[in-house]
Order: C-alpha cells, then sequence, then structure tokens
C-alpha cells in the first residue's frame, strides 16, 4: 500500500525496497494506492520500482479515495465496490506467487 506524494510513493516506502533488495526478487505484488486521487500516480510508479529488484506486480490494483474511502479523511470505510477490486487483486498475487515458487527454490 503506498500513498502519494509529489506524483509518486513515498521516500521512505522507496527506501524500504532498496534496503530489502535480495528478499523480493522473485515474487508477486498487487498495488493499493491512496490519495485525493486514489494514488494513481503512485501506483503507477511503484511497479517500475518493483520491477528492478525482480518482483512481478499483478494487474489489478486498488485506488483508495481519501474522501470516498476514509471517513474524515482519518477513518478507513472502504466503498463497497472496493471488496471485489481487493479480491480480484489478493487472487492474482497468490496465483502469481505459486508460479514463481520454482525461482525462489
Amino acid at each position: 500500500m503506498t500513498p502519494e506524494y509529489n506524483h509518486s510513493t513515498t521516500g521512505a516506502l522507496k527506501t524500504a525496497i532498496d534496503f530489502l533488495f535480495f528478499e523480493w526478487h522473485d515474487k508477486a505484488a498487487g498495488v493499493v494506492g491512496y490519495g485525493v486521487s486514489g494514488g494513481v500516480r503512485a501506483a503507477e510508479h511503484l511497479p517500475q520500482v518493483l520491477g528492478q529488484v525482480k518482483v512481478a506486480d499483478v494487474q489489478a490494483a486498488v485506488e483508495l479515495l481519501m474522501h470516498a474511502d476514509f471517513e474524515d479523511y482519518t477513518t478507513f470505510k472502504p466503498a463497497a465496490h472496493q471488496e471485489d477490486m481487493l479480491s480480484k487483486l489478493l487472487n492474482q498475487v497468490v496465483s502469481w506467487s505459486k508460479a514463481l515458487r520454482p525461482l525462489r527454490m
């Protein structure tokens, strides 16, 4: 999950990804972005970063809007359709993780 900060992911997340460089190899990931515009620019940039550490990102993504999926911008209360999107994302991550398992052995 990444918030959008200056049209990208946060520096803290990028540092964490860089620090754990080898631990990410041959794994799958789904991207959940949040922000005023659903974190779409961060969600678009994050797969580029993950690709550099050999992470396969899945096609499905979840974009959470601050005004629709958070009550008073603080309490997480996702809209009903977000459950379906998250389910698709998780199913894809599980499938890709299973497919990539032989590369990690």
